[in-house]
């Protein structure tokens, strides 16, 4: 079992610690609480998500993004997610920015 990590039907849990592999159970993540910093950044990337698909799916847009960034068109999606982080920041999260 070398260089096995994973899990198989959230059951069981392969994991590397240093060159052994452990087994554990599936973690049981139902009664976790999110800090609202932690649901707001949640909020903020689910927006991010939607506003880099909208502009992907639109030629223009995206060609026009892809100028505006100076990235290649495989790094343009990360690229917009980032700049849609960057602009959340500046507003102070308190806002959603302007596309």
């Amino acid at each position: 079992m070398k260089k096995l990590s994973g899990h198989v039907g959230r059951e069981v849990v392969f994991k590397q610690y240093g060159d052994k592999t452990v087994v554990s159970k599936y973690p049981d993540m139902s009664n976790r609480t999110l800090s609202p910093k932690q649901v707001r950044n949640n909020e903020i990337m689910e927006e991010a998500n939607y506003e880099a698909k909208r502009i992907m799916a639109d030629e223009e847009l995206r060609h026009a993004a892809q100028v505006r960034l100076n990235v290649t068109s495989n790094k343009l999606y990360t690229s917009l997610v980032r700049e849609y982080f960057k602009a959340a920041r500046a507003a102070g999260n308190d806002e959603t920015p302007a596309p």
